[in-house]
Protein backbone atom coordinates (compact mmCIF):
# COMPACT_ATOMS: atom_id res chain seq x y z
CA UNK A 1 0.00 0.00 0.00
CA UNK A 2 2.82 2.55 1.11
CA UNK A 3 4.35 1.94 -2.53
CA UNK A 4 0.98 2.21 -4.21
CA UNK A 5 1.13 5.56 -2.33
CA UNK A 6 4.73 6.75 -3.13
CA UNK A 7 3.80 6.23 -7.30
CA UNK A 8 0.46 8.06 -6.28
CA UNK A 9 2.33 10.92 -4.84
CA UNK A 10 5.79 11.05 -7.00
CA UNK A 11 2.95 11.15 -10.47
CA UNK A 12 1.74 13.97 -8.99
CA UNK A 13 5.09 15.92 -7.78
CA UNK A 14 5.92 14.81 -11.80
CA UNK A 15 2.76 16.42 -12.81
CA UNK A 16 3.17 19.43 -10.87
CA UNK A 17 6.17 19.63 -12.13
CA UNK A 18 5.62 19.26 -16.28
CA UNK A 19 3.02 22.07 -15.07
CA UNK A 20 5.92 24.41 -13.55
CA UNK A 21 8.21 23.89 -16.54
CA UNK A 22 5.31 24.78 -19.11
CA UNK A 23 4.25 27.94 -17.05
CA UNK A 24 7.80 28.99 -16.90
CA UNK A 25 8.41 28.13 -20.93
CA UNK A 26 5.54 30.22 -21.20
CA UNK A 27 6.05 32.98 -19.32
CA UNK A 28 9.53 33.29 -21.20
CA UNK A 29 7.64 32.81 -24.52
CA UNK A 30 5.43 35.47 -23.06
CA UNK A 31 7.80 38.07 -22.14
CA UNK A 32 10.14 37.59 -25.17
CA UNK A 33 6.89 38.50 -27.62
CA UNK A 34 6.64 41.56 -24.86
CA UNK A 35 9.80 42.37 -25.28
CA UNK A 36 9.90 42.19 -29.32
CA UNK A 37 6.58 43.86 -29.68
CA UNK A 38 7.58 46.92 -27.07
CA UNK A 39 10.98 47.04 -29.35
CA UNK A 40 9.28 46.88 -32.64
CA UNK A 41 6.99 49.67 -31.24
CA UNK A 42 9.94 51.65 -30.35
CA UNK A 43 11.38 51.52 -33.81
CA UNK A 44 8.01 52.00 -35.66
CA UNK A 45 8.69 55.44 -33.32
CA UNK A 46 11.96 56.42 -34.25
CA UNK A 47 11.12 55.18 -37.75
CA UNK A 48 8.17 57.63 -37.76
CA UNK A 49 10.44 60.83 -36.02
CA UNK A 50 12.73 60.48 -38.68
CA UNK A 51 10.64 60.43 -41.50
CA UNK A 52 8.58 63.55 -40.18
CA UNK A 53 11.68 64.84 -39.93
CA UNK A 54 12.43 64.67 -43.15
CA UNK A 55 9.08 65.73 -45.13
CA UNK A 56 9.60 68.65 -42.54
CA UNK A 57 12.66 69.46 -44.13
CA UNK A 58 11.33 68.95 -47.64
CA UNK A 59 8.64 71.09 -46.69
CA UNK A 60 11.06 74.11 -45.35
CA UNK A 61 12.81 74.27 -48.87
CA UNK A 62 9.82 74.07 -50.57
CA UNK A 63 8.56 77.03 -48.56
CA UNK A 64 11.89 79.20 -49.42
CA UNK A 65 11.42 78.88 -53.24
CA UNK A 66 8.74 81.31 -54.50
CA UNK A 67 7.15 79.36 -57.54
CA UNK A 68 5.55 82.17 -59.48
CA UNK A 69 8.60 84.05 -59.44
CA UNK A 70 10.88 80.53 -60.39
CA UNK A 71 8.47 80.20 -63.44
CA UNK A 72 8.18 83.17 -64.58
CA UNK A 73 11.75 84.06 -64.64
CA UNK A 74 11.83 80.80 -66.40
CA UNK A 75 9.31 82.11 -69.13
CA UNK A 76 11.46 85.62 -69.56
CA UNK A 77 14.23 83.87 -70.09
CA UNK A 78 12.55 81.17 -72.81
CA UNK A 79 10.70 84.15 -74.31
CA UNK A 80 14.28 86.24 -74.75
CA UNK A 81 15.89 83.02 -76.12
CA UNK A 82 13.03 82.21 -78.82
CA UNK A 83 13.42 86.38 -79.73
CA UNK A 84 17.06 85.44 -80.55
CA UNK A 85 16.13 82.33 -82.59
CA UNK A 86 18.12 80.23 -79.16
CA UNK A 87 15.29 77.37 -79.42
CA UNK A 88 17.60 75.20 -77.59
CA UNK A 89 18.02 77.83 -74.55
CA UNK A 90 14.22 78.02 -74.79
CA UNK A 91 13.47 74.75 -74.94
CA UNK A 92 15.98 73.75 -71.92
CA UNK A 93 14.45 77.00 -69.71
CA UNK A 94 10.63 74.99 -70.49
CA UNK A 95 12.36 71.57 -69.76
CA UNK A 96 13.36 73.44 -66.62
CA UNK A 97 10.05 75.23 -65.35
CA UNK A 98 8.57 71.88 -65.61
CA UNK A 99 10.56 70.28 -63.65
CA UNK A 100 10.34 72.85 -61.03
CA UNK A 101 6.81 73.00 -61.42
CA UNK A 102 6.83 68.93 -60.72
CA UNK A 103 9.38 68.89 -58.37
CA UNK A 104 8.22 71.46 -55.73
CA UNK A 105 4.25 71.31 -56.12
CA UNK A 106 2.50 71.15 -52.69
CA UNK A 107 -0.49 69.69 -54.38
CA UNK A 108 -0.22 65.52 -53.65
CA UNK A 109 2.57 63.20 -53.15
CA UNK A 110 0.84 60.27 -55.15
CA UNK A 111 1.36 60.47 -58.78
CA UNK A 112 0.59 58.43 -61.71
CA UNK A 113 3.34 56.69 -63.51
CA UNK A 114 2.41 58.86 -66.50
CA UNK A 115 3.23 61.82 -64.40
CA UNK A 116 6.33 60.18 -62.71
CA UNK A 117 7.82 59.55 -66.35
CA UNK A 118 7.03 63.25 -67.90
CA UNK A 119 8.88 64.28 -65.28
CA UNK A 120 11.79 62.17 -66.03
CA UNK A 121 11.61 62.85 -69.58
CA UNK A 122 12.17 66.56 -68.41
CA UNK A 123 14.66 65.95 -66.60
CA UNK A 124 16.75 63.59 -69.37
CA UNK A 125 16.09 66.93 -71.48
CA UNK A 126 18.21 69.03 -69.32
CA UNK A 127 20.36 66.56 -68.61
CA UNK A 128 21.09 66.39 -72.71
CA UNK A 129 22.17 70.20 -72.49
CA UNK A 130 24.73 69.35 -70.57
CA UNK A 131 26.18 65.88 -71.40
CA UNK A 132 24.87 66.06 -75.23
CA UNK A 133 24.73 62.68 -76.93
CA UNK A 134 26.41 61.03 -74.40
CA UNK A 135 23.45 59.89 -72.61
CA UNK A 136 20.99 57.93 -74.57
CA UNK A 137 17.43 57.79 -72.66
CA UNK A 138 14.35 54.96 -73.52
CA UNK A 139 11.31 53.49 -72.00
CA UNK A 140 10.28 50.13 -72.24
CA UNK A 141 6.54 49.11 -71.57
CA UNK A 142 7.12 45.80 -70.43
CA UNK A 143 3.00 45.00 -70.28
CA UNK A 144 0.01 47.09 -71.29
CA UNK A 145 1.36 51.37 -71.59
CA UNK A 146 -1.89 52.23 -70.30
CA UNK A 147 -2.71 50.10 -67.39
CA UNK A 148 1.15 50.95 -66.12
CA UNK A 149 0.91 54.95 -66.87
CA UNK A 150 -2.39 55.03 -64.74
CA UNK A 151 -0.86 53.03 -61.93
CA UNK A 152 -0.33 55.23 -59.23
CA UNK A 153 2.72 55.52 -56.93
CA UNK A 154 4.97 57.63 -54.50
CA UNK A 155 6.29 61.11 -56.22
CA UNK A 156 9.45 61.53 -57.10
CA UNK A 157 10.46 58.14 -56.64
CA UNK A 158 12.15 57.49 -60.12
CA UNK A 159 14.10 60.74 -60.89
CA UNK A 160 16.79 59.74 -58.06
CA UNK A 161 17.34 56.31 -59.75
CA UNK A 162 17.96 57.96 -63.01
CA UNK A 163 20.01 60.51 -61.62
CA UNK A 164 22.28 58.24 -59.56
CA UNK A 165 22.09 56.11 -63.07
CA UNK A 166 23.50 59.16 -65.06
CA UNK A 167 26.21 60.14 -62.20
CA UNK A 168 27.25 56.85 -61.52
CA UNK A 169 26.82 55.10 -64.41
CA UNK A 170 26.72 56.84 -67.91
CA UNK A 171 29.28 59.89 -66.42
CA UNK A 172 32.12 57.46 -65.87
CA UNK A 173 32.27 56.13 -69.23
CA UNK A 174 34.09 58.01 -71.95
CA UNK A 175 32.25 57.00 -74.97
CA UNK A 176 28.76 57.54 -72.92
CA UNK A 177 25.81 55.10 -72.77
CA UNK A 178 22.16 54.12 -72.07
CA UNK A 179 20.09 54.73 -69.17
CA UNK A 180 16.00 52.17 -69.96
CA UNK A 181 13.62 52.36 -68.16
CA UNK A 182 11.92 49.25 -67.99
CA UNK A 183 8.04 49.22 -66.58
CA UNK A 184 5.86 46.34 -66.22
CA UNK A 185 2.30 46.12 -64.48
CA UNK A 186 0.26 42.81 -63.22
CA UNK A 187 -3.06 42.75 -61.24
CA UNK A 188 -1.22 43.36 -57.75
CA UNK A 189 2.33 44.48 -58.81
CA UNK A 190 3.54 47.59 -60.61
CA UNK A 191 7.57 46.61 -61.19
CA UNK A 192 9.92 49.44 -62.98
CA UNK A 193 13.67 48.80 -63.57
CA UNK A 194 16.12 51.63 -64.18
CA UNK A 195 19.16 49.56 -66.37
CA UNK A 196 22.32 51.34 -67.29
CA UNK A 197 25.36 50.15 -68.82
CA UNK A 198 28.19 51.86 -66.97
CA UNK A 199 30.78 50.18 -65.40
CA UNK A 200 28.66 48.70 -62.60
CA UNK A 201 29.77 47.91 -59.12
CA UNK A 202 31.82 45.13 -57.31
CA UNK A 203 30.66 43.26 -54.80
CA UNK A 204 31.55 44.75 -51.96
CA UNK A 205 30.23 47.94 -52.78
CA UNK A 206 27.21 46.35 -53.93
CA UNK A 207 26.66 44.53 -50.50
CA UNK A 208 27.77 48.94 -49.30
CA UNK A 209 24.94 49.95 -51.26
CA UNK A 210 21.93 47.21 -50.54
CA UNK A 211 22.89 48.10 -46.83
CA UNK A 212 22.43 52.00 -46.89
CA UNK A 213 19.08 51.35 -48.51
CA UNK A 214 18.18 48.96 -45.48
CA UNK A 215 19.15 51.56 -43.69
CA UNK A 216 22.78 50.03 -42.11
CA UNK A 217 25.68 52.18 -41.15
CA UNK A 218 28.66 50.52 -42.07
CA UNK A 219 27.54 46.86 -42.13
CA UNK A 220 30.80 46.63 -44.10
CA UNK A 221 34.08 48.57 -43.75
CA UNK A 222 33.90 50.65 -46.98
CA UNK A 223 29.98 51.16 -46.76
CA UNK A 224 29.52 54.77 -45.69
CA UNK A 225 32.01 55.99 -48.60
CA UNK A 226 30.63 53.51 -50.92
CA UNK A 227 26.76 54.19 -50.33
CA UNK A 228 27.46 58.05 -50.77
CA UNK A 229 29.35 57.82 -53.73
CA UNK A 230 26.49 55.47 -55.23
CA UNK A 231 23.57 58.22 -53.79
CA UNK A 232 23.01 55.60 -51.27
CA UNK A 233 21.65 58.30 -48.95
CA UNK A 234 18.90 59.67 -51.34
CA UNK A 235 17.77 56.06 -52.05
CA UNK A 236 17.83 55.09 -48.67
CA UNK A 237 15.30 57.57 -48.03
CA UNK A 238 12.79 57.01 -51.27
CA UNK A 239 13.20 53.17 -50.23
CA UNK A 240 12.59 54.12 -46.14
CA UNK A 241 8.94 56.13 -47.57
CA UNK A 242 7.93 53.23 -50.00
CA UNK A 243 8.38 50.79 -46.83
CA UNK A 244 6.22 53.07 -44.78
CA UNK A 245 3.69 53.55 -47.09
CA UNK A 246 3.36 49.98 -48.69
CA UNK A 247 5.26 47.70 -46.12
CA UNK A 248 8.73 45.68 -46.56
CA UNK A 249 7.70 43.88 -49.10
CA UNK A 250 8.05 46.68 -51.43
CA UNK A 251 10.87 48.95 -51.95
CA UNK A 252 14.23 49.17 -54.05
CA UNK A 253 17.08 46.44 -54.88
CA UNK A 254 20.07 46.89 -56.76
CA UNK A 255 21.79 44.50 -58.95
CA UNK A 256 25.43 44.69 -60.80
CA UNK A 257 27.76 43.41 -62.67
CA UNK A 258 31.82 44.68 -62.87
CA UNK A 259 31.94 45.92 -65.99
CA UNK A 260 28.67 45.49 -67.44
CA UNK A 261 26.47 47.50 -65.76
CA UNK A 262 23.59 48.66 -63.02
CA UNK A 263 20.21 47.70 -62.26
CA UNK A 264 18.06 49.48 -59.85
CA UNK A 265 14.23 47.53 -59.50
CA UNK A 266 11.38 49.43 -57.83
CA UNK A 267 8.70 46.68 -56.72
CA UNK A 268 5.19 48.81 -55.77
CA UNK A 269 1.89 47.18 -55.36
CA UNK A 270 -0.61 48.18 -58.14
CA UNK A 271 -3.50 50.22 -58.16
CA UNK A 272 -5.16 53.67 -59.84
CA UNK A 273 -7.49 56.28 -58.58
Amino acid sequence: MWQHMGYIVCGILLFLNIIAVSAAVWNNRRMKLKLEKLKKEREEREYQIEYDKKKAEIVSLQSQINPHFLYNTLEVIRSEAIINRDFEAAEMAEALANYFRYNISKKKDIVTVGEELDNIDNYISIQKRRFGDKIDYEIRYDSDEAQIRSALMPKLTLQPLVENAIYHGIEKKAKGGTVTVHAAATERRLIIRVVDDGPGMDHETLEAVRAKLRGVENELPSSKAAGEKHGGIALANVNQRIQMLYGAYYGITFASTKGLGTEAEVTLPYYTE
